[in-house]
């Protein structure tokens, strides 16, 4: 037992430094080309089923839609076979270690490709059928991670076992996949049945199995732990503490999802050496390991690989300067909207109100714009401006220059007497790869010139994947969507009755918390649109909002927000207790 241990250590620790660049280049490169292709997929899903989004209330009719089915029985073939060749990578590596050689990465791409090959043909659909029972144990913490965060895998998971908690169906799978993976281990065409020997080594295995997915598990979590407390002491003595919980939940929500990058890595390294241990009979002879040759094979596979690393990379930045609402969709339930920037805390609309959106971690900021006398957009609520710069004359009276030199800001605290009415340009600046805009066109004689110039500024920032568009003028939404038909948009309204899916040009509904209800919500979603409720303040309407799953709060204070959507079951987040330590 202590020598199988030990080298099942040694075959990870020797091995590292190239298993774990392999598996950072291989699922970096997974996602980047799989999150486009599933997104394009599901597109063509919801379509066909008539949804437009999916949400965790109308995922049942998207699982019972035909093509929905198909699509995905294909994507899990793909995945198996994608996961097979990362398997023949890593059990490559293994082996060339144990005949005393030390592969690269590249060798890793290379061999595996042969391994793949060469197995194929030998064994046929039995080496994936026998991937298909491993591959839920290679992927077992990711999955559990992922699960608790993504609602809609939950909500797919209860759909196909209807009536059945989730904690059991989680417990007879976990069974299951040590069980069929123990099983697996065994040779082809032999059984393990009536044989006292190899039932011994059947339940050996089966210890072995549990015991490194619990070490698994439990290194994992201390990984999580370690670095939270490491960011809340870092923003605890470097940070304000106004935005202290904004940044811990913040690192918490990052850090879910690293820590199922790591599990994904984790599980195939582990569980493979295990693998490799029970199906071979090769041991390193303790003597230095030797490099691989380095032949033309090696030297195309490593240019294809810095290629393909570069092109995740320039992906992986698209992402972050753009946004993608597709990423948004997939892990985000419920976002936080800041009502004109954070109404409660800074004077609205204004510059300050930016900043404070930003630093209180909200996913958008709702803005209102409206056109000057001399065409230009800017930002203000009001028709007058009398309650925000004191001034009595319609805002659309005056040119920018006039609007610019008006206090914005007096009104609210005299501390933003340098508050100004900013323009859209300016506020598109500063927002561009941080903050999503929410941006209400208001009603205007002038509106399809007011829409024509927002739609121009968004283009002109490249920022339509960033942009919402709403409006209580209907009309003004359909302009939008015969321009930018990509561009999201929003119908705001006091009240709704009817039918939703008549407003077609609408992607979701804006609407006062007084109206929300389940009954609305559902009808909203199987319609295949959001609901954006606004505006909402308090900690009981927040938590009302949250048990009716809309799709966004818009707040005047989205700390509050934020904070109540990170707890499980209202218990306090470890975000909370974290601060609640540290500025005690």
């Amino acid at each position: 037992m202590k020598k199988t241990c030990g080298y099942f250590f040694r075959l990870i620790k020797d091995n590292f430094i190239s298993l774990a660049a392999f598996e950072f280049i291989f699922k970096a490169s997974a996602f980047i080309l799989f999150v486009p292709l599933i997104a394009r997929l599901m597109n063509i899903a919801t379509n066909n089923a008539g949804i437009m989004f999916i949400t965790t209330k109308n995922v049942a009719r998207l699982m019972k839609n035909p093509l929905m089915i198909v699509m995905t029985l294909s994507m899990i073939l793909i995945l198996i076979c994608i996961s097979y060749y990362e398997v023949c990578c890593i059990w490559m590596c293994y082996r060339k270690y144990a005949r005393g050689i030390r592969p690269s990465v590249s060798d890793m791409f290379a061999d595996g490709l042969v391994h793949l090959s060469k197995t194929s043909r030998r064994y046929g659909i039995k080496i994936y059928l026998q991937m298909a029972a491993i591959f839920p144990l290679l992927c077992f913490h990711m999955t559990v991670i992922l699960f608790d965060r993504l609602d809609i895998l939950a909500s797919c998971v209860k759909f196909i076992f209807r009536g059945i908690p989730v904690k059991y169906i989680g417990a007879i799978s976990a069974v299951a996949v040590i069980f069929l993976f123990s099983f697996s281990t065994q040779k082809f065409g032999r059984s393990i049945s009536g044989r006292r020997e190899e039932m011994k080594h059947f339940f050996r295995r089966t210890v072995h199995l549990i015991a490194v997915n619990l070490i698994t598990g439990l290194a994992l979590f201390l990984i999580y732990l370690t670095i939270v407390v490491i960011a809340a002491l870092v923003i605890r003595f470097f940070g304000k503490k106004n935005s202290a919980l904004v940044y811990l939940i913040r690192t918490e929500n990052i850090m879910y999802y690293v820590l199922a990058f790591l599990a994904g890595a984790f599980g195939y390294i582990s569980n493979i050496a295990l693998l490799f241990m029970f199906q071979s009979k090769h041991r390193t002879s303790g003597k230095p390991l030797v490099r691989q040759p380095k032949g033309l094979r090696r030297k195309i596979v490593t240019v294809l690989i810095i290629i393909v690393f570069v092109a995740d990379i320039g992906s992986a930045a698209g992402y972050v300067v753009n946004g993608s609402h597709v990423l948004e969709e997939i892990f985000i339930s419920t976002t936080v909207t800041a009502h004109r920037g954070g109404a409660k805390f800074v004077p609205e609309n204004t510059m300050y109100g930016v900043e404070y959106a930003i630093e209180s971690g909200s996913d958008y900021i709702e803005i209102d714009v409206q056109l000057s006398a001399d065409g230009e957009v800017f930002l203000l609520h009001d028709t007058s401006l009398k309650r925000t710069t004191g001034a009595n004359k319609p805002a659309y009276t005056l040119t920018y220059e006039e609007l610019s030199r008006l206090d914005a800001g007096s009104f609210f605290n005299s501390s933003f007497s340098d508050a100004y009415i900013p323009t859209l340009d300016e506020v598109l600046t500063a927002c561009k790869s941080k903050i999503n805009l929410n941006i209400e066109i208001k009603s205007s004689k002038r509106g399809d010139e007011l829409v024509t110039k927002v739609l121009e500024l968004i283009d002109r920032h490249e920022m339509r994947e960033q942009c919402v568009i709403t409006s209580t003028e209907y009309p003004y939404l359909k302009l939008v969507k015969e321009l930018r038909p990509e561009i999201r948009t929003g119908y705001i309204s006091n009240m709704l009755y009817g039918d939703p899916t008549s407003l077609k040009y609408a992607d979701f509904f804006s609407v006062k918390f007084a109206v929300v209800n389940e009954n609305f919500v559902k009808a909203a979603h199987n319609a295949g649109k959001e609901v954006h409720v606004w505006t909402v303040n308090t900690k009981p309407l927040i938590n009302r909002m949250k048990g009716l799953d809309v799709d966004s709060i818009i707040t005047d204070n989205p700390v509050l927000a934020r904070k109540i959507l990170a707890r499980k079951n209202d218990r306090k987040s470890l975000a909370e207790i974290l601060q609640t330590f540290l500025y005690r």
